[in-house]
């Protein structure tokens, strides 16, 4: 077991890391390096964002050796050796609100030095856990990390990544990470700080799967008003206080992550006249008008859609592949022309499955003989 000195934490000075640019993680300080300083105790006792339950254990500590990520990282109570039901948990509201029916990879790292703690809970929630009336065992996490028997193998200073998709229900803004197990721990092993059992934590993420979903717009104001909430240890006491008696207004929705709309700006109809008879071969006045078109195209598009359509005359199989082979003569002509835009091409053969017109007539089925180029704008 390692020497308890590990949980000490020291009064290093940490510079104070501002946010730029828009990572995709919708968690603020999610490695813990921002630190919070408490000015009645003249030292950093707290990550910024994040608030733990127990407000007069010292569950903040720095040290670059232990640390997954950095120099910083939290240890949260698991159980006591003399009081049942102790447990530390730790909250953060997240930045943006998640898009209902969408997934979330959530990620985090955790270290125990003890068998104590065999599992951790994830909850998400609309309202804040500090306020929560409900005791932990009431509590169902939406998610259980639960430590193998290969990870209670493992050497003390091993650190575990855990991983989860979440599948929003689209009111979430806080998520609550700590060891909401009922029973306690009733065996002899020896605690890790005072008569408490500890476990780590470290560089916690939630991401989008979509690589679509963007941060939302308010990500930036939205973590330095989370930031400002700087109560800590007695004053923070008396606000969950005072909020157990009187529960708060229910807080307004986050402003959810953005999913860019993708805008239709241009479409060119190449009737079959354009191609040799019975053939995806490119007859050569279509050159000019494709190369009228390409000269339009600009790098503002992001993709360029090819749909390759045929009449009802002969066999699906057979004017499925004219149909895809026409498509594709066009996308790699017109790419010759845009290579420099970076643009995405996508060719499809839709054989005589989408007709315009009456296949019965030679009039309808000249109008189904086509291919179709549509211009997307993504925004």
């Amino acid at each position: 077991m390692k020497q308890i000195r590990q949980f000490v934490p020291t009064l290093s000075l940490v510079l104070f890391t501002c946010y730029t640019g828009h990572s995709q993680n919708l968690i603020a300080n999610g490695s813990f390096e921002d630190a919070n300083l408490c000015t009645e105790f003249h030292k950093y006792c707290a990550p910024e964002a994040w608030i733990a339950t127990s407000h007069e254990a010292s569950y903040y500590y720095s040290d670059m050796n232990i640390a997954y990520d950095g120099y910083r990282y939290v240890g949260l109570t698991a159980g006591s050796v003399n009081k049942g039901g102790v447990r530390n948990f730790i909250r953060t509201q997240l930045l943006c609100g998640l898009r209902k029916g969408n997934q979330y990879a959530l990620e985090f790292y955790v270290s125990a030095t003890n068998k104590v703690l065999d599992s951790i809970g994830i909850y998400f929630s609309a309202e804040d856990f500090l306020y929560e009336q409900r005791s932990f065992r009431n509590i169902k996490p939406d998610f259980w990390y639960v430590r193998s028997g290969a990870a209670l193998s493992q050497p003390s200073t091993k650190w575990q990544k855990v991983r989860f998709v979440y599948t929003a229900d689209g009111n979430e803004s806080f998520i609550t990470i700590g060891l909401f197990k009922r029973n306690d721990y009733t065996g002899s092993i020896k605690p890790d700080f005072q008569d408490e059992y500890l476990f780590l934590l470290d560089k916690v993420s939630l991401m989008p799967l979509n690589p679509n979903e963007k941060i939302c717009a308010t990500a930036d104001q939205e973590k330095w008003d989370i930031y400002k909430a700087d109560d800590r240890h007695e004053r923070l006491d008396k606000t969950i206080s005072y909020h157990l008696k009187h529960p708060p207004l229910p807080r307004p929705k986050l402003s959810s992550t953005r999913m860019p709309t993708v805008q239709h700006i241009d479409t060119l109809i190449i009737p079959d006249i354009y191609f040799v008879t019975a053939s995806y071969e490119l007859s050569k006045k279509s050159y000019d008008l494709l190369d009228s078109f390409a000269a339009k195209l600009t790098g503002q598009m992001d993709s360029v859609v090819v749909n390759g359509h045929t009449d009802s005359i002969g066999n699906l199989e057979y004017n499925k592949e004219l149909s895809q082979s026409r498509a594709v003569s066009v996308k790699q002509y017109l790419m010759t022309k845009v290579y420099s835009l970076g643009v995405n091409f996508i060719a499809r053969g839709y054989a005589y499955l989408q007709p315009i017109a009456s296949n019965r007539t030679s009039s309808g089925r000249k109008k189904n003989r086509r291919v179709e180029i549509f211009v997307y704008r993504r925004e």
